[in-house]
């Protein structure tokens, strides 16, 4: 570059001459200057005269000979008129610094002041550095430049990055530089970030207090309310500051942007500022305001508060509020405490259920398997959560109270019907009592091979959980692949009951009899250690409703195995039925370790999974039972006594029940006549604690799953309640209004209808316009008619997209991304009982659900 800036000079001149001398003002520009400047004729010699002595002298020596004099400032200013009038161009020559940068970069620079310059030429080098690689411009103007030296001066990133990143990135470390600096990245804050940009540039005037205001005081301005003067502290009048200049509201919006991307990117370093945050909300904000806020954890604390409390007082929790509190920043922080509230919502939205008033069997055992199973499920779950966190125990421990009250009046209702007619209520219509399963319902696999799954003591709920697992395996779901009651249009097991007392050694013994056994009750304990090997297969042996059907059975001793004998006569086809009892229920809640929160997962119980799997692949049917429920530990003051069983005691002539127990006369059903009481409510036991009781006649304990599973299938309907609706909602049929005539479209120039993907992004297309293509999915018309409108546009974008992920669904069907992955479940149990698998369904790392089309026959190409 020095070279060149000595070719301006002598072009400034006059250009390269045979003879003279030019005079050139030095300076810092010219200090690394060549001694011999070269031309294609000529060749210039540089030399630095000290006085103007030296001067003539050097004029004298060169006889003519032309060469370059880099003067002083101060030799300059006192030259004699003589010297100048014979220099080429008759004066000193100078470069500003324009000429350098020009030279430096190429390119003539305009338009930049001084400050600029000089900034420039300190870093002339880096700009020479950040210019490689680009197509040279015709000019570099102002802001141009000012890019060039943010690059080269403090960080290529400020232009890419959001403008909440930088600031989070300041609060780590606070910006520094010299103040030229500065005050450039203060002036491009704005042109490159916009109003972001301006507030930005109003803090980096005092960077050390007034970036961390925006956070503190943004995360409070977040909170959609009037806020007083006190909260607002630094950031009070910054919007009509000069370098701000905007609209009240427009800074509020643009601050609260700033503090929700910074404290998105500081993560676990935001603590700091939260924390001065929420002080400042205690001392000025009331606890209604401070629950508003979507960024601070208080907010989340104590809107969880009083969701909670509402809970305890019975009122209901709408699931749209729990969702909602899952998109707050903070929800990672609370995710115990709101597993906690979700399950409470679930429950308190089942007690806002009208209780049930029906006297009928059949209708108190439906209504438990699609509602009060249900809530001894979210029970459940309730107390698992509550294990993982100290908070909201008071509050939830007043809804399980509820609950259990709540149950203990269906159980109450259901133990009356049996005390008047045990045999009756046993064989109610509509009831599959246990003994009769093989009659009743495995009976329509007889030119099938059948694999019977026996669950010992697995109730209900457990059941439900169980089967929710199976259904969402990643490769090979497995569900409920039968409906016995189509007409609710409901997916669940067949109404069943285990006979009293529900006891293996008896219910046990009329399952696999296929009839109950008249045989003295006996002690668990004793008839495991002594009976349960001879006794099963015995009776498996003399069950007259198989016939001649070759069978085996399979205890938990043959199971030691890894199963692998289970799995071998599963593909023998010779055996045409094959049974298999896993203990894995029971052996839990025959355990004294009250203080662990119950659970198994099928994917625990030993070669479970396997031999359903095995016994598919077999071409087996397969019918999932139990031989009995069971009910859970409570609590210590449901202690109703001593005795050899926790749920059931001969009862003298005369005695009284123990509380929380009924009289019931089995009327020759097994054991020694006379009555005896079963305890009914939930909890109650004789003898010692343990994780879970049976022998009772609570819903929860009669009450045993019976189901056909198979591929493809589904878990069971879940109540309207668990998904998030407040009040039963009543189906009324009215007639509908004729059609109004459609309004006429004005013409419109027609264009290409697309196929890709971006066709899910079309706000323009509504739910009824997307619902229209149905004709071509290949859906026969029956099925057609059983969809609405959001369910035929769901399929009409998966069959045009190929696959579709639950957050594209949801502006093309109407529905909130949250509610997407429940409406989807619902439309694929819709299209399973009519025999159509339209779909399938994959989670995604990020946790959303993506939906993968699948072909029908006759279906129209896209």
């Amino acid at each position: 570059m020095h070279e060149a800036l000595l070719r301006k000079i002598i072009e400034l001149a006059g250009g390269p001459a045979e003879r003279g001398y030019v005079l050139a003002l030095d300076g810092e520009f010219l200090s690394g200057v060549p001694e011999r400047l070269d031309f294609p004729r000529y060749s210039y010699t540089v030399c630095r005269p000290g006085s103007e002595l030296g001067l003539r002298r050097l004029i004298l020596r060169a006889g003519g000979e032309p060469f370059i004099a880099l003067l002083g400032e101060k030799l300059a200013r006192n030259l004699p008129a003589d010297l100048l009038r014979r220099s080429r161009g008759k004066r000193v020559h100078s470069v500003d610094v324009n000429d350098v940068l020009t030279l430096a970069l190429r390119t003539p620079v305009v338009g930049a002041d001084a400050e600029t310059k000089e900034l420039a030429l300190r870093y002339v080098n880096e700009l020479r550095d950040a210019m490689r690689g680009r197509t040279l411009p015709t000019v570099i103007d102002r802001r141009m430049l000012d890019e060039l030296l943010l690059d080269a001066c403090v960080d290529a990133r400020i232009r890419s990055v959001k403008a909440g990143r930088l600031l989070a990135n300041w609060l780590r470390e606070l910006p520094r530089g010299e103040p030229a600096v500065m005050s450039l990245l203060r002036r491009t804050l704005p042109t490159l970030h916009g109003g972001e940009g301006r507030v930005l540039a109003w803090a980096l005037e005092e960077p050390r207090n007034r970036l961390s205001a925006l956070v503190v005081h943004g995360a409070l301005l977040e909170i959609p309310e009037e806020m007083p003067p006190s909260v607002w502290g630094l950031l009070q009048g910054v919007d009509s500051h000069s370098t701000v200049q905007l609209t009240p509201e427009s800074f509020r919006a643009t601050v609260k942007g700033l503090a929700q991307d910074a404290l998105e990117e500081l993560g676990d370093q935001a603590g700091a500022f939260l924390s001065k945050a929420e002080s400042l909300g205690r001392s000025h904000l009331t606890p209604k305001v401070l629950e508003k806020s979507r960024l601070l954890p208080l907010g989340l604390e104590v809107r969880l508060r009083r969701l909670a409390e509402q809970a305890a007082r019975g009122e209901p929790i709408p699931g749209a509020e729990v969702d909602e509190l899952r998109t707050h920043r903070a929800t990672r922080h609370k995710e115990g405490e709101l597993r906690v509230l979700e399950e409470m919502a679930r429950l308190s939205r089942y007690l806002e259920e009208p209780p049930s008033v029906e006297e009928d069997v059949a209708t108190r055992v439906r209504r438990y398997q699609e509602s009060g199973a249900f809530a001894d499920w979210a029970a459940l779950r309730l107390r698992r959560a509550l294990a993982n966190t100290a908070e909201l125990q008071k509050e939830a421990q007043a809804v399980l109270s509820q609950y259990r009250a709540r149950r203990d009046e269906e159980n109450l209702a259901f133990a009356r019907l049996l005390a008047g007619g045990y045999v009756r209520a046993l064989h109610a219509p509509g009831v599959v009592p246990l003994h009769r399963m093989w009659g009743e319902v495995a009976a329509r696999a007889q030119q099938t091979p059948l694999y019977v799954v026996v669950l010992d003591g697995c109730s209900y709920p457990v059941f439900l959980e169980l089967l929710d697992e199976l259904a969402q395996e990643p490769l090979e779901p497995i569900g409920l692949v039968e409906l016995e009651s189509a007409r609710l249009e409901r997916a669940h097991g067949m109404p069943a009951l285990a006979p009293l007392p529900t006891v293996t050694s008896h219910a046990r013994g009329a399952l696999f009899l296929g009839e109950i056994p008249r045989d003295p009750f006996r002690a668990e304990l004793l008839w495991r250690e002594q009976e349960e090997r001879v006794t099963d297969p015995a009776r498996f042996r003399q069950n007259e409703a198989l016939g001649a059907r070759s069978r085996r059975l399979f205890l938990k001793g043959d199971l030691a195995d890894g199963a692998q004998a289970l799995r071998a006569a599963l593909g023998d086809a010779s055996l045409e039925v094959v049974a298999a009892v896993f203990n894995a229920v029971d052996d839990q809640i025959g355990s004294a370790n009250t203080g662990a929160a119950f659970r198994v997962r099928a994917a625990d119980i030993a070669g479970f999974i396997p031999s359903l799997k095995a016994a598919l692949s077999a071409g087996r049917r397969i019918l999932l039972t139990a031989d009995h429920g069971h009910t859970p530990f409570w609590t210590r003051e449901l202690h109703a006594g001593a005795g050899a069983s926790a749920r059931w005691s001969e009862l003298p002539d005369g005695a009284t029940p123990p509380e929380g127990f009924i009289a019931l006369e089995l009327e020759g059903l097994g054991g020694t006549p006379g009555r005896k009481a079963f305890a009914w409510k939930m909890g109650v036991h004789l003898g010692s604690p343990q994780v879970g009781f049976h022998g009772g006649c609570s819903l929860e304990e009669m009450v045993v799953p019976l189901a056909w599973l198979g591929r493809q299938g589904v878990a069971a309907d879940e109540p309207a309640w668990w998904l998030g609706r407040t009040r039963p909602q009543v189906a009324e049929v009215v007639a509908r209004p004729e059609p109004r005539p459609a309004p006429q479209p004005k013409p419109a120039v027609a264009t290409a209808t697309s196929r890709l993907q971006g066709d899910l992004f079309d706000a323009r297309a509504t739910v009824a316009a997307v619902a229209a293509g149905a004709s071509t999915l290949g859906l026969a018309g029956n099925v057609l008619e059983l969809l609405d409108a959001a369910e035929r546009a769901a399929l009409v974008v998966l069959a045009q997209n190929g696959s579709a992920r639950s957050t594209d669904l949801a502006p093309r069907i109407g529905k909130q991304p949250g509610r997407v992955a429940g409406f989807m479940t619902q439309l694929n149990r819709k299209l399973h009982r009519v025999g159509v698998t339209f779909f399938k369904t994959e989670t995604l790392p990020t946790g959303d659900v993506q939906y993968h089309h699948i072909p029908q026959p006759g279906a129209e190409r896209p």
